[in-house]
């Protein structure tokens, strides 16, 4: 059915669900929903209300368990992006190395807001906390993690995901 009301999840993502369910208790679903929206997402870059649909729909649960996962955790997006995800931590080493600069840098460089996208980046948002205080200020793009930023790396990061075919 090739209808926009409908998204018929890929029997290659259907068998990666499957055998993620073998992981809990029969009948136990919901834990797989993480799981088959970070499938999803992959294959589609974000999360529509069909696929949200289809999740509930395949693993027999209802679709405002689905919804709730996908609107709580920031992985996953609910909007068409760029794409490339870049997210820059605003904890306390990273603000204390420059992580404001960093992000204004960043913003000027794109030309788009925290929050905002291009077709070929995401700016996504400011994160508490990336885990890695030794390397501050850092950034994350594309779920990699770049540390001890400065200008001139920032430009030599985009400068090489540009070059990307």
């Amino acid at each position: 059915m090739n209808d926009n009301n409908f998204y018929n999840i890929p029997s290659e993502i259907c068998v990666k669900i499957n055998k993620w369910l073998l992981k809990f208790p029969h009948g136990e679903k919901k834990p797989a929903i993480i799981f088959a929206l970070h499938q999803i997402q992959k294959e589609n870059k974000y999360i529509k209300t069909i696929h949200i649909d289809s999740v509930a729909r395949l693993l027999d649960v209802k679709k405002i368990d689905v919804y709730e996962v996908a609107a709580f955790y920031s992985m996953f997006e609910l909007e068409k992006i760029g794409k490339h995800t870049i997210s820059v931590c605003t904890n306390v080493s990273c603000m204390l190395n420059g992580s404001d600069e960093i992000l204004s840098y960043l913003e000027k460089k794109l030309n788009i807001k925290v929050g905002k996208s291009s077709d070929k980046f995401f700016l996504k948002d400011e994160r508490e906390c990336l885990a890695a205080c030794a390397g501050a200020p850092m950034m994350q793009v594309n779920h990699k993690y770049y540390e001890n930023l400065t200008k001139d790396k920032i430009d030599k990061i985009i400068r090489d995901i540009e070059d990307e075919k």
